[in-house]
């Protein structure tokens, strides 16, 4: 599949400095991100708050491979980007620079188009993380464990990213499906989201300033006058 007008969202708080680029997926992450996924887990389990009937506590939401690589999204029909307007878990900017990036022709990219695809994905990279995902995915579709996810890493082997699209956000997400060994989740994606495992995007030109003015995106804001952390302009 080809991945075309690709955009990287880097969300702009008041005293953050903006990132210079998107971030590169690399092997020392993918295996960082293994090493975390199951100490977390192994972690989890152990407390007693997280025992099966024991008082409801949080643990770790989303299947997505947060922290490997960039994650873009398309552009909408009218031109805005998706990256800003179909968006599972708001995280409260109000201004984005959104900088466009290519694939290498090679990119390898895996099209997640229906439940069928995801647990498929599972099935064949399975990594169990029941102990952080047990008690808020138990609680929020009634199923107990075992919990799995996609092992990234494993998967990166075959494919440069993922790309979820919006049938497949919309047939998939929250939903939970039997795999093999137990019962997965899609959680914490967005529509129309590619995921980068490896290091295959370039960047195609200067970022774009994005602004949320009365519930839409507007291009060609001014940036955010510097202040403290969490400070409206």
């Amino acid at each position: 599949m080809a991945v075309r007008g690709q955009q990287w969202t880097d969300g702009v708080f008041r005293g953050r400095e903006p990132a210079d680029g998107p971030p590169a997926a690399t092997g020392a992450r993918l295996r960082e991100w293994r090493a975390d996924e199951l100490a977390r887990a192994a972690r989890l389990a152990r407390r007693p708050e997280f025992a099966e009937g024991a008082i409801p506590v949080s643990g770790i939401w989303w299947s997505a491979p947060i922290g490997i690589g960039p994650r873009t999204t398309g552009l909408a029909v009218e031109g805005g980007p998706i990256g800003l307007v179909l968006v599972e878990d708001w995280p409260g900017w109000e201004f984005a620079r959104l900088w466009p990036v290519v694939a290498a022709p090679s990119a390898r990219v895996l099209e997640i188009d229906s439940p069928a695809d995801w647990t498929a994905l599972v099935d064949r990279h399975p990594l169990d993380v029941t102990g952080s995902r047990r008690f808020d995915w138990n609680r929020r579709t009634g199923r107990a464990g075992p919990w799995l996810i996609p092992d990234y890493a494993a998967v990166a082997a075959d494919w440069d990213a993922i790309h979820l699209t919006v049938a497949g956000y919309l047939t998939t997400a929250d939903r939970p499906l039997p795999v093999r060994g137990g019962s997965t989740l899609l959680a914490g994606w967005s529509p129309d989201e590619t995921a980068w495992l490896t290091d295959v995007l370039t960047v195609a030109g200067p970022p774009v300033l994005w602004r949320e003015v009365d519930g839409e995106w507007r291009p060609g804001a001014r940036p955010p006058v510097p202040g403290p952390p969490g400070e409206r302009p």
